[in-house]
């Protein structure tokens, strides 16, 4: 039986390559590739922030069910009869928002995301918001909700995702070769411009900063010049201060903010109960279930004060914790950002990151009395279809940029099917001419017959470096015979050492 030789060991059939996948380096990757680990076929160096960013995005999608439960299971019970009624219906916007993720995440094409998809997105958002003023629904003087076939939804909500994805390719071309800023101001304007100011008259304050500070933050992150980025933040104080004097509601907020103890039993009530909460839950919570404030005590307790629960069942290390979780969701989401592999990628994961962080930031830290309360939820964790469904929706374009990182493409195919042969391909070398260089080389032809190859001249001496022949170079002086005998190369004479004499004077 013949032996296999060792290059022949060497090689796997296709199976057996697949499943060393993890550790083995796919052929063909380049400098990048060598030594490069993979995670279920995809390089670790994207694998892994997608891992912990859908680790910290499925924690905080059941902590927010539990909570939503904790926090809703009073209320519920005395006004609906169920305990499980405010769970069972997040739970289902939970689901949607699922199938929401994985659509944009993994199915939807890549023409959905593109400029005039986004154009015609963008324009139907504008019809659901003009449509508010018209059918919609409100309440405390602000007309937010719309409701079709019996399903209440707030379309400002919705407009996130896609001024997200269009702000992304708007700044990807301003920013790339041939580029104009005025160009993107009037696409901006005129495609995102009309839903701002809907949303500004409903009024719906904290979406507009929400959304402004986002598009802001992309437009440094593309390489914008600080100094615009300081001029709009300047004109957006001058617009906050307007606001607030047009509308007294705003500056009694700014009041609470300075002082909630100045009106206990009005305007600060939930301002102080919230703190409240967080002073009663202290170091370790009162535990899961055991709130005292969800008692008809806190208004919105599963709502847009639902961190104050946290705080208080929870306590200050289970809140740090909850905090931590998030921070590493934003940090993983930043991470996939970088393994982008366009401008257009980088701009719409960390656009979704920002925005997520920025409404977290807000509620967080309006119930702790740092910012004034805007009425914006918490992502992921406060009870409502549309905040669910938009903040798993902007998970879903952050996972979209991961899978288009790991994308293989034509190319990708072509350098995984190179491989080292086991023979050359090269053909018979020859001898190239009819004489050999004098130096010792000799030059050769590749992909010739072995008809047309020429052995090379073998000397009596080969396999020892031969010295060439000495010449004559008209010096006048005779070389020292180095002979193969080391004890007569030292021996002397009375004329000094033993020297060839063949060399001869001119």
């Amino acid at each position: 039986m013949r032996e296999e030789s060792p290059r022949q060991n060497m090689r796997r059939p296709d199976s057996d390559r697949a499943s060393s996948q993890r550790s083995t380096p796919r052929a063909g990757r380049g400098a990048q590739g060598i030594g490069e680990r993979y995670i279920a076929g995809v390089p670790a160096r994207i694998m892994r922030p997608r891992l912990v960013f859908l680790t910290c995005l499925f924690s905080l999608v059941c902590f927010g069910l539990l909570m939503v439960y904790s926090a809703s299971s009073v209320e519920a019970l005395h006004e609906n009869g169920s305990a499980t009624y405010f769970l069972f219906r997040q739970f289902m916007f939970t689901v949607v928002g699922v199938a929401a993720l994985e659509f944009i995440a993994r199915v939807a094409p890549d023409s959905w995301f593109g400029e005039g998809a986004l154009k015609l997105a963008l324009i139907a958002m504008m019809i659901l918001l003009l449509a508010v003023f018209l059918v919609g629904s409100g309440s405390r003087g602000a007309t937010r909700w719309l409701s079709i076939a019996g399903i209440q939804f707030q379309p400002s909500e919705f407009l996130k995702p896609f001024a997200i994805a269009y702000s992304a390719i708007m700044l990807d071309r301003v920013f790339s070769p041939g580029g104009n800023i005025n160009e993107f101001l009037k696409n901006m304007g005129l495609y995102l411009g009309p839903s701002i100011f809907l949303i500004f008259i409903q009024p719906d304050f904290g979406t507009i900063l929400i959304i402004l500070l986002t598009i802001m933050c992309m437009a440094l992150f593309a390489g914008l010049d600080p100094k615009f980025i300081i001029g709009a933040i300047l004109a957006g104080a001058v617009i906050i201060v307007i606001a607030l004097v047009v509308e007294p509601y705003r500056m009694v907020r700014i009041q609470v903010l300075l002082n909630p103890w100045a009106d206990e039993y009005g305007d600060g009530y939930q301002a102080t109960l919230a703190i409240m909460a967080f002073a009663s839950g202290g170091l370790f919570g009162r535990g899961i279930g055991n709130s005292t404030m969800k008692y008809s005590y806190l208004p919105e307790a599963h709502n847009d004060y639902i961190l104050a629960i946290i705080g208080e069942e929870v306590g200050f290390l289970g809140t740090l914790l909850f905090f931590l979780v998030f921070a590493m969701l934003i940090y993983s989401a930043f991470r996939i950002a970088e393994q982008a592999t366009d401008r257009r990628g980088a701009l719409m994961a960390s656009g979704s990151a920002v925005i997520l962080a920025v409404q977290f930031l807000i509620n967080a830290l309006g119930i702790l009395n740092v910012f004034p309360m805007t009425g914006k939820p918490l992502p992921f964790i406060s009870y409502g279809g549309s905040s669910i469904i938009v903040s798993l929706m902007l998970a879903g374009l952050i996972l979209r940029v991961s899978h288009e990182s790991a994308r293989r493409d034509e190319y990708d195919r072509r350098r995984d099917s190179f491989a080292v042969m086991d023979e050359s391909t090269a053909g018979v070398p020859h001898v190239r001419g009819e004489r050999s260089s004098r130096g010792g080389f000799t030059v050769l032809n590749g992909f010739a017959s072995e008809s047309d190859a020429r052995p090379r001249p073998r000397s009596a001496t080969q396999g020892r470096p031969q010295r060439p022949t000495p010449r004559n170079t008209g010096g006048g002086y005779n070389r020292i015979d180095l002979n193969s005998d080391p004890s007569a190369r030292l021996r002397t004479d009375e004329q000094g050492p033993r020297v060839r004499r063949d060399y001869h004077d001119r």
